[in-house]
């Protein structure tokens, strides 16, 4: 079964010829581990059997002076791609997209707003490395259940591995109930680096503001458990096309929060929040 998706030999030198990013001898001499061992790698990762696996491309390259093999490859209605540390075996980085939903657009999600079930979200692969505390589909469930919103409601856009500040992140974007959601979690930890969402419908059209600033810190407030008043270092009424805003940052426990309050109806336009490092 295996032949279907191994790649060896001259046909393998022939990949990587055509694919630009050539075998040098630089990351010949630093590969430890075979091509079969890094698909075989990436396979596991993502939790898929060899017989159920197309692999479409498989080089050695090196990356930032990291002699790596990216492993590409597609299985049901998903198409995948790793990169394997060449000497360890470790997956640096991993991605996959669902074939079957289209981008989704400002049609899709005026349609969510309007009450429109969207496609629910797809169920993501295991991509979790031999020291993550966290994989894919755990970094998911935390990520959706901090923003409040059901698996079911969502239409998950983006779900892949990357760095913040070297530590290993999941980047996840959504869509759920109108507005576009933005989640960095810790694979280490499981913990929320990054967050924040905005409104994708205009929720309030007054051209003067009718929720008084103490209601609107008190709104912001309220999100932040055990924030005060001296917490908030920024705060002004704005207006965008002709909308009154309040905009504010809160500093506090070792986290920053900046937010839109729509000044008209009170509602939460855009909040995001970012875990400092202490």
């Amino acid at each position: 079964m295996k032949q279907k998706w191994l790649l060896t030999g001259t046909a393998l030198m022939l990949a990587a010829a055509l694919a630009g990013c050539g075998n040098t001898p630089a990351a010949d001499q630093a590969a430890k581990i075979s091509m079969e061992q890094a698909q075989e790698a990436a396979l596991d990762a993502a939790n898929i059997e060899a017989a159920d696996a197309d692999i479409s491309s498989a080089t050695l390259s090196e990356v930032a002076g990291v002699t790596c093999y990216k492993v590409e490859f597609t299985s049901g209605d998903h198409t995948y791609s790793y990169s394997i540390n060449a000497e360890s075996g470790e997956v640096l980085e991993a991605s996959y997209r669902d074939k079957t939903v289209a981008p989704v657009d400002s049609t899709q999600t005026d349609a969510t707003a309007s009450g429109v079930t969207t496609t629910p979200a797809q169920t993501a692969p295991n991509t979790s490395t031999s020291s993550s505390a966290v994989d894919e589909a755990k970094a998911q469930e935390i990520a959706l259940a901090h923003a409040g919103v059901n698996a079911a409601d969502a239409t998950i856009t983006k779900s892949k591995l990357d760095y913040d500040d070297g530590r290993q992140v999941y980047e996840i974007e959504w869509y759920a109930n109108g507005a576009k959601y933005d989640y960095e979690v810790a694979v280490a930890t499981g913990e929320i680096v990054n967050s924040g969402y905005e409104a994708k419908t205009v929720v309030g059209t007054g051209n003067s503001a009718t929720v008084s600033e103490a209601t609107a810190k008190q709104t912001a407030l309220a999100r932040v458990s055990g924030a005060t008043e001296k917490d908030i270092y920024e705060w002004k009424l704005d207006y965008d096309d002709g909308r009154p805003e309040y905009e504010g940052k809160i500093i506090y426990d070792g986290s920053e929060y900046e937010f839109t309050i729509d000044a008209t109806t009170g509602a939460v336009l855009e909040w995001e929040a970012e875990t400092t490092r202490k």
